[in-house]
């Protein structure tokens, strides 16, 4: 006497091939997220790296002393001071233009290891070329530093750019992603309920004959 599997001999099995989505939709969208978290952490990590290298720190003076400042067209130096800055400052421009000194309305602080640095002015000359700055403080114990003040000014902007918004994408796509992966389990389920309540019939001829 022959024996056949009938509905309750195991779970159906369901070709993968017929889930939907597919495997390599899913592999894409994962794809895709990763990238966009990437290049959100390596445009965090260049925008800083651009925010550090505004200050010249190579040409830090203590007060009452110089540093050489390089005035180009379009260009923004500034004049940095290591924190806490308290008191009046005064500093001079000397070089082949004249030169006048702007406050900033905002503070902007870059924290390099331990040391903090506040940019202070805005240096503005009216001709292009090499410039000698001098910086003194009523205390006589702050460090100066010349630097790019427009670079740390956009310092927010770049991070929307670089960071945020990619950032956010990438999290967008992986929620698409967890989405697709319930989609498709939930799929998968239904194909495997239909391919167990299709049922058993025995193959033609199997039947029992009486004579």
């Amino acid at each position: 006497m022959s024996k056949y599997p009938g509905r309750g001999a195991g779970p159906a099995h369901v070709d993968p091939s017929l889930v939907r989505p597919g495997r390599g939709v899913l592999a894409g969208v994962w794809v895709a997220a990763g990238l966009l978290l990437l290049g959100a952490l390596a445009g965090f990590v260049l925008t800083l790296v651009s925010a550090v290298d505004a200050v010249d720190r190579d040409q830090a003076f203590r007060s009452g002393g110089s540093a050489r400042v390089e005035v180009k067209d379009g260009g923004e130096p500034a004049v940095f001071a290591q924190a806490p800055v308290s008191g009046k400052v005064n500093c001079t421009l000397d070089g082949p233009g004249e030169a006048t000194f702007t406050r900033y309305e905002a503070l902007y602080t870059v924290k390099l290891n331990t040391t903090s640095w506040v940019r202070l002015l805005r240096i503005e000359a009216d001709t292009p070329g090499t410039y000698t700055l001098r910086c003194t403080d009523q205390a006589g114990s702050l460090t100066f530093a010349p630097g790019d003040g427009a670079g740390l000014g956009t310092l927010i902007g770049d991070l929307l750019l670089t960071t945020l918004l990619p950032g956010a994408a990438g999290l967008a796509v992986a929620g698409v992603a967890v989405v697709l992966i319930i989609k498709r389990s939930r799929h998968r389920n239904r194909l495997t309920a239909q391919a167990m309540g299709q049922g058993w019939a025995p193959p033609h001829g199997g039947g029992t004959h009486q004579g």
